[in-house]
């Protein structure tokens, strides 16, 4: 089942301007997920970047370790892609979901950082993770970063959520009101139904590695 979460125009320009300010803790995420990739993966190896937008994806691995791996970024989005682009241009970077790579393409690593949350679990989360499973190596690694149900009190997270943005990213309160109604309307899910995507994926073992807030952090093996 084909489902794409597109940005285009200025959707695109201000996911390009904002996702820094969008997501908490977005800067440390990136650092975690490029650190864990350094110490687990061979130099030289093929990492795959699902969903990759502008390429924040992989920026901080590209600042610590710009030639460390053959990194291939993919999103449906042109304009995205074409912005990633401009910023990594010794990245393979290509305009496509991950089922349009040739399946022969085989990775080590990969990632698919704050995405699956706009897709229905109605077989859409299924269908990208098994995209993504069959093309990585035996012993692949896969890293994902999501917004999720932590079946926690969410009226206090959102609340925590909205102090911080409000005070270390500079959201103004109209702005604020009008993001978290917006995350409060995301497909999220709890950390059972990703492991259990994670089993029907085709992965063999994961584990939860992150959780603050309403954003959570999985590694799943092939």
């Amino acid at each position: 089942m084909d489902f794409i979460e597109t940005f285009e125009g200025d959707r695109a320009t201000q996911y390009e301007n904002k996702i820094g300010k969008m997501i908490p803790f977005y800067s440390g995420v990136a650092e975690l997920v490029a650190s864990s990739l350094i110490d687990s993966i061979p130099q030289g190896k093929k990492i795959l970047a699902a969903g990759c937008g502008t390429g924040a994806d992989f920026g901080a691995l590209m600042k610590v370790a710009p030639d460390r791996y053959r990194i291939t970024g993919v999103d449906p989005s042109p304009e995205m892609i074409e912005q990633a682009k401009k910023k990594f241009p010794n990245a393979e970077l290509i305009c496509s979901p991950v089922s349009g790579l040739e399946k022969s393409f085989l990775f080590s690593g990969a990632t698919l950082l704050f995405v699956l949350h706009f897709l229905p679990d109605d077989g859409a989360k299924l269908s990208l993770l098994k995209d993504i499973s069959s093309r990585l190596e035996p012993d692949g690694k896969f890293i994902l970063f999501d917004i999720y149900d932590s079946n926690e009190d969410m009226d206090s997270v959102f609340k925590d959520v909205a102090g911080y943005l409000r005070t270390f990213q500079g959201w103004d309160d109209s702005a604020l009101e009008t993001y978290l109604n917006r995350v409060k309307t995301l497909n999220k899910i709890p950390s059972k139904r990703y492991a259990e995507l994670f089993k029907e994926a085709g992965f063999i073992k994961w584990k939860q590695i992150f959780q603050a807030h309403y954003v959570g952090g999985w590694i799943a093996f092939r």
